[in-house]
């Protein structure tokens, strides 16, 4: 009920309602299909055909990302939803997490639009693709007890939030393949969990987009490393959470 009245509050006001959650991707995608594979040449980016390879991750990215934003907001301004509740103070960050979630599944039509537009259809290992996102939903839960709690606290990490999302997009695997990461850097670029999950999602298409064991073990360390400290950084930080609300 509550990510309802969310999302009814956040399309209310636009004509087009919840078909901003399929164009605003639906931008993304085709500015970079246009700009890497028409002006750059996207052959030596990524898989083919290159739109439906942005657009497999550009989604995942987008609700990552306005997941994230979206958490440093639970506790701060005049709209700030924690009055006096029941419910575990926890539950505002998991009602924040649920609407984007609810905003992406309303724009996985544009993966199906990619796949006609490009006439290619996913193999056996499409089943990864609901792996992907129950794993992607359990890091953004954790990263988002972790942001929403200090951003509480020291509304300046906002910021530095945005600066390291805006970074994370060129040092994860959204716009070029698994296979465009040097050698060199490839066991590193596991550190970061996004690298294992837009693999998940694109094995269904291509399926060489995957990690290798070791990679896969330190992407589900570190994602269990990020909901551990979550929840024990939103527990030390709780009672000021509070105080000040």
């Amino acid at each position: 009920m509550l990510v309802s009245r969310d999302l009814h509050h956040k399309y209310r006001k636009f004509r087009l309602g919840y078909l901003w959650a399929i164009l605003e991707p639906l931008g993304m995608s085709v500015t970079m299909w246009f700009v890497f594979q028409v002006l750059l040449g996207g052959r030596r980016l990524g898989d083919q055909p290159y739109y439906l390879f942005l657009t497999v991750a550009i989604l995942p990215w987008w609700w990552f990302t306005s997941g994230i934003a979206s958490s440093t907001r639970v506790f701060l301004g005049p709209n700030r939803t924690l009055k006096v509740s029941l419910l575990p103070t926890q539950f505002m960050v998991a009602r924040v997490m649920v609407a984007r979630f609810a905003d992406f599944v309303l724009s996985t039509p544009l993966v199906i639009f990619a796949m006609l537009v490009t006439w290619t259809f996913p193999g056996p290992l499409i089943v990864l693709y609901p792996v992907a996102m129950v794993v992607q939903f359990a890091l953004m839960f954790g990263l988002a007890l972790m942001v929403s709690s200090i951003s509480a606290v020291v509304p300046d990490f906002a910021r530095i939030v945005r600066i390291i999302l805006r970074a994370g997009f060129y040092l994860t695997p959204v716009l070029y393949s698994l296979a465009n990461i040097p050698a060199g850097a490839r066991l590193a670029s596991h550190a970061n969990p996004l690298v294992g999950i837009l693999g998940l999602y694109r094995m269904g298409w291509w399926g060489q987009e995957h990690l290798s064991l070791p990679g896969y073990a330190i992407s589900a360390l570190v994602i269990a490393v990020v909901v551990i400290a979550g929840f024990i950084v939103f527990g030390r930080l709780e009672h000021r959470i509070l105080k000040e609300a």
